[in-house]
This record gives C-alpha cells, sequence and structure tokens, in this order.
C-alpha cells in the first residue's frame, strides 16, 4: 500500500505554505478596512471645513446641519454620525481653527527666551499680525460669537483665549509696566488692530487699491504695530 504521507509536500514547506496563505488572506483582508477608515477621516474633514467657513461666515445661529452637509457635498446624517450634534460639531471648529493659533503661538514662546522683553513682544505683536493675514477665518469666527453672552464664548475664552492672554498679560506688565486695567486697553488694540485690516480686505482694496494679505503690507502692518504698542506703547 502506498503511504499517503509521500504524497505530501516536505513538512517545513507545507507549513511555510499555509502560514503564507494566511498572511495574504489577512493583509487582504485589512485593505478593505483601511480604505474605509480613509473615506471616514476625509468625510470628518470635509465636514469640518464646510463646518468651519460657515460658522465663521454666519455664526453658529446662523447656520443649519443641512446646510452644512450641503457645503460639504455630504450625505444627510453624517454630521450626526461623526461629531453627534451641531453643537460639539461647532466646539470641532473653533477648537481647529483657534487651536492652531495656540499651538504657534505656544511654540514661538519657547523659541523667544534669549530675547528681550521688549523684543519678545515685539516678537509676538508681529506674531499675531502675520497669523491672522494668513488665517482671517479666526477673527471671523471670534466677530460672529464673542459679541453674544452664550456658552460658545465661554468655551472659547476658556479654552482659547484666556491662556494666551493671560501669557501676554504678564510679559506687557513686566515690559510696559502697565496694570490689568491699562493692558485691557492694550490687548483690544491688539485685538482689533492685529486683524481689523485682514478680515476687512475687500473693503480696503475698493478704498485705498491695495491686497492688504500681501506680504509687503502685512510686514509694514506689523511694524507700525509695534511701533504704538511696543515703542511708543500707549499710557492709559
Amino acid at each position: 500500500m502506498q503511504n499517503r504521507e509521500n504524497d505530501l509536500p516536505p513538512r517545513p514547506y507545507y507549513h511555510g505554505l499555509v502560514s503564507n496563505e494566511r498572511v495574504m488572506s489577512e493583509a487582504t483582508s485589512t485593505k478593505p478596512a483601511k480604505k474605509t477608515r480613509e473615506r471616514a477621516d476625509q468625510t470628518r474633514q470635509h465636514i469640518l471645513d464646510a463646518a468651519i467657513e460657515l460658522f465663521s461666515s454666519r455664526g453658529f445661529d446662523g447656520v443649519t446641519v443641512t446646510e452644512i452637509e450641503k457645503r460639504a457635498q455630504v450625505h444627510r446624517g453624517l454630521i450626526a454620525y461623526h461629531y453627534d450634534n451641531k453643537e460639539n460639531l461647532w466646539k470641532a471648529a473653533a477648537s481647529a481653527t483657534l487651536g492652531q493659533m495656540r499651538q504657534q503661538f505656544a511654540q514661538r514662546m519657547m523659541l523667544i527666551d534669549e530675547l528681550s522683553r521688549e523684543e519678545r513682544l515685539a516678537f509676538i505683536v508681529r506674531f499675531y499680525v502675520r497669523f491672522n493675514a494668513r488665517h482671517p477665518e479666526v477673527s471671523a469666527l471670534m466677530s460672529q460669537e464673542v459679541r453674544a453672552d452664550s456658552w460658545r464664548t465661554e468655551y472659547l475664552v476658556e479654552n482659547h483665549v484666556r491662556p494666551a492672554c493671560e501669557s501676554m498679560q504678564e510679559l506687557v506688565g513686566d515690559t510696559l509696566q502697565l496694570e490689568q486695567e491699562a493692558f485691557l486697553h492694550w490687548y483690544y488694540l491688539l485685538i482689533s488692530a492685529s486683524s481689523t485690516i485682514f478680515y476687512f480686505a475687500p473693503e480696503a482694496a475698493l478704498l485705498f487699491g491695495v491686497d492688504t494679505r500681501s506680504d509687503e503690507v502685512v510686514e509694514r502692518h506689523a511694524e507700525v504695530l509695534v511701533n504704538m504698542l511696543v515703542r511708543r506703547a500707549p499710557q492709559v
């Protein structure tokens, strides 16, 4: 009688063949899952981008979930699937918008320890101007919300605005010897002056015939504010 074991490949090869087939099968099965995750991530980003655009231009109360889904070109119900509700989507949009400012601000604060107090403060003023020129949606979102006493204003202040404001107040107080009451005026001079020129870019183009977001105008504006707020800081 013929030995059936002789019909099988040598054991190491046979086991390796089974192992390779299993690995190939598992690798193949992970591809659809990876593509599904990638599509989900893309959908979340499309929704977030649309939300930032609409919330910045029209505010939380001026936008519906349906309008955001249409702008994002996604199916109905996907905001509820990815973000649960409009409130959570707004928080995600606010954090994405202001979070990048906080992150970049913190990074720069770590790099300026070697500078004098005055030069550190000038550096921060230039940062605010340059950032607002590149990201006018930040001041747009803030101006839509912080005029009202709402949970959104509280969220923005406690999670994003206050930490940066307190760090700046300490530096300004030490550099310019401004008390808190005087710093209040200095702070809002900086916030409005570093953003309005870019937020009102279409108006400036009609009035003065310039693109306020061009590199030349941005740098000139930064130096004007440094001279106003740091070199010749107002005494209140």
